[in-house]
């Protein structure tokens, strides 16, 4: 009887355990899928289109269809040239929203693989997407720029809360990018010009916002901190004094009166005026230096900056180092248009718009750091004091909005559905009642 022979083993493979072939994890291949390109960097070009992906193209974006249609169709077309991670997600559907269309919960997630069988790739783009925009907002005007710059220096900093640089440029590289797939692609030629406009907005408010967050943080500095202490305002109320009270965030203390006085002393001297120097000493020393409020105002608009000069640098440098050299902010009373209009009667309103009222202008003392993040257009939101002598000093910063400020009732319709007729007149329209 024949017996198989045992197979014949060399030393070496007696010595080593037989290797098993790793297989790759999910984790692994989700790490890779993190290297991989978002289509959001700084260098990031689009592909040079296919012959085929042309034509389609080219009817797809004509002209002769509706611009809702057109809009659409981009829509799904650039989620899939992209990589759309949850920070940007958030950014992006809330401008698409803001722009009047219509996001779903799960927009631009992925569906199973088997729902897709029977599909092409035109209809698998289609079930996919989850935005739309509704027949009745082709009758509202259409203004890329106009929405760009409500969202992001409106919207987007009231509901995001930005707080470092690289929030903002996510926000405005997003929204920048998908306006230059539009003009790539050629998705609305009758507006090439408006979403050019429109890019420039992003790079605008870029830069704007940032210094608005540093300017907010930062402010409103030594000389105004060290006015509303002595003079009048939310410090003067509150003041105690010798309270040293170590403010552990920037290892600062509140000022005391006497280094205030220093504070507004040097200002003075250093950068003001000598008739306004001598006008606030005359009436300090006859007790007769008073502050008010300047009322029926929402802040002030930056319209020109004085940084301290070489003179005025050496003065501090020789009589002050202790302290931070200043210069002049000069700007103009600026209402918001975001908040509710002061009370008048009608008659007065139209008195008041017919006279195109000037707006009064201030003069700020503001220390050299602070000025480096103001620019010509910045609106303040602040409380404004002005001094019986002239001078004029501003209190804590509600907010600083961007020169191109843009307010817009867009935001107020994020969200709305319109409401289902429960009298039975009028046909159910599939909305719903939230």
């Amino acid at each position: 009887m024949e017996t198989q022979a045992e197979p014949i083993l060399a030393p070496e493979q007696l010595l080593e355990p037989e290797k098993k072939k790793r297989k790759r994890s999910k984790k692994s291949k989700s790490k890779r899928g993190r290297n991989k390109p978002t289509g959001f960097e700084e260098y990031y070009v689009d592909a040079p289109m296919t012959v085929e992906e042309y034509d389609t193209e080219k009817e797809l974006f004509d002209v002769s269809r509706p611009i809702i249609h057109r809009m659409e169709d981009a829509f799904l077309r650039f989620q899939k040239k992209r990589r759309i991670e949850n920070d940007r997600l958030e950014v992006f559907q809330k401008y698409l929203a803001y722009g009047g269309v219509d996001v779903g919960p799960k927009m631009f997630v992925g569906s199973d693989d088997r729902d897709f069988k029977n599909m092409d790739s035109e209809q698998i783009l289609l079930a996919r997407g989850q935005t739309s925009i509704k027949d009745d907002h082709s009758k509202l005007p259409v203004d890329f720029n106009a929405v760009v710059k409500g969202y992001l220096t409106s919207y987007f900093p009231y509901y995001f809360n930005p707080e470092n640089e690289e929030m903002i440029k996510l926000a405005t590289v997003t929204i920048r990018n998908y306006l230059s797939y539009l003009l790539y692609h050629n998705v609305c030629p009758e507006h090439r010009e408006n979403i050019d406009e429109a890019r420039k907005s992003c790079d605008l408010a870029e830069k704007e916002l940032w210094k608005n967050q540093q300017f907010t943080a930062a402010g409103p500095g030594e000389f105004n901190n060290g006015c509303s202490i002595l003079f009048g305002g939310f410090q003067h109320d509150l003041y105690v004094e010798n309270n040293q009270w170590s403010n552990p965030k920037d290892n600062s203390t509140l000022m005391t009166k006497e280094v205030a006085r220093k504070v507004v002393k040097f200002g003075l001297a250093g950068s003001g005026s000598d008739e306004l120097a001598v006008l606030f000493n005359q009436l300090s020393l006859d007790g007769e230096l008073q502050a008010k409020r300047v009322e029926d105002i929402d802040g002030f608009e930056v319209i020109g900056l004085v940084p301290p000069d070489v003179v005025t640098t050496e003065f501090y440098e020789k009589h002050a180092p202790d302290l931070n050299s200043v210069g002049i902010l000069r700007g103009r009373a600026y209402h918001d248009p975001a908040r509710p209009r002061y009370d008048m009667t009608a008659e007065e309103r139209n008195e008041w718009e017919k006279e195109n009222p000037i707006m009064p202008e201030f003069e700020f003392f503001l220390e050299e750091s602070l000025l480096e993040h103001c620019y010509v257009g910045m609106k303040v939101i602040t409380s404004v004091w002005e001094l019986n002598c002239g001078l004029h000093y501003f209190e804590d910063i509600h907010t600083a909005y961007s020169s191109i400020y843009t307010v817009l009732p867009n935001d107020l319709m994020i969200g709305w559905k319109k409401p289902r007729d429960l009298t039975g007149n009028d046909e159910d329209d599939g909305s719903d009642v939230d």
